[in-house]
């Protein structure tokens, strides 16, 4: 009997301590498809990578750059956001990027222009890397994405990311963790009233849409018109030109989306709502 238990109790055991290692290993390298939501080292975000690898983060300046001009950004544009980290001794990566107010708010829109090695989490505000965009032999890792700002009156506002330099042991210790900022002004010198975008001579109605989503302009040139439809993890899911005025959503599936209108005076981005 007591042979019995004995071997019960080691078998127990042995089970337990294979969860533990199952639960330990899930975590460790669970983040090489993404990270999680809220680990940029914002304010309103509060943590950061360590919260998941050991170690202390550091904070390293310029990782993050982008095309918007010195100025500032112009309300309703789209501008290229990039993120860069290197280190020589390292040959897998991470990243986690998210625009933000100073109230921790999302600012402007995240529109992913490489599903493979990029995707949107938190319902859009962060941008992380797929587990196709993590390996860089080089040793110098790099996103990109496009952003379209905020409304006028918005103000400025700050891109925060947390870069990961792995060192590829499947744990959570010994990767170092790296932030980094890039703070952006709005761009107000032709006044607020006075800001005019391509943007806002491009509506879409209704929204949220349930089959037929309609496009009026005021652009000069507007008759052809190319929209892509995408939806809030960058994947395509439609590209199509407007026809008799309308897009027909009948077929697509509730859900949130961007719409990419490409006008022969630019690229307009809307956010749109399927409901049914």
């Amino acid at each position: 009997m007591k042979n019995k238990t004995k071997v019960l109790l080691s078998i127990f055991g042995m089970a337990i301590i294979s969860i533990f290692i199952s639960e330990y290993s899930s975590v460790a390298i669970g983040n090489s498809n993404g990270a999680p939501a809220g680990k940029t080292g914002s304010p309103g975000d509060g943590g950061n990578c360590t919260s998941c690898h050991s170690g202390t983060a550091t904070t390293v300046g310029s990782l993050i750059t982008s095309t918007i001009p010195m100025s500032g950004y112009i309300p309703g544009q789209t501008y290229t956001v990039t993120g860069t980290i290197t280190n020589a001794s390292r040959t897998k990566f991470g990243f986690e990027i998210s625009p933000q107010k100073s109230s921790g708010a999302l600012a402007g829109t995240i529109i992913v222009t490489n599903s493979t090695t990029t995707k949107l989490v938190g319902s859009g505000k962060y941008i992380t890397h797929q587990m196709s965009g993590n390996s860089f032999p080089s040793g110098t890792a790099t996103w990109s994405f496009d952003w379209t700002a905020p409304v006028a009156g918005s103000g400025a506002l700050t891109f925060y990311g947390a870069f990961n330099s792995t060192n590829s042991s499947n744990t959570t210790s010994g990767d170092a963790i790296t932030l980094s900022t890039l703070s952006v002004s709005e761009n107000t010198t032709t006044g607020i009233a006075g800001i005019n975008t391509i943007s806002d001579q491009v509506s879409v109605y209704p929204n949220p849409v349930s089959d037929k989503l309609y496009i009026s302009s005021d652009l000069k040139r507007s008759e052809n018109m190319e929209v892509d439809i995408i939806d809030i993890n960058g994947k395509l899911i439609k590209s199509t030109e407007k026809i008799n005025n309308y897009i027909d959503f009948s077929n697509i599936a509730k859900g949130y989306y961007i719409l990419k209108i490409k006008t022969t005076e630019g690229l307009v981005i809307k956010k749109l709502l399927k409901n049914n």
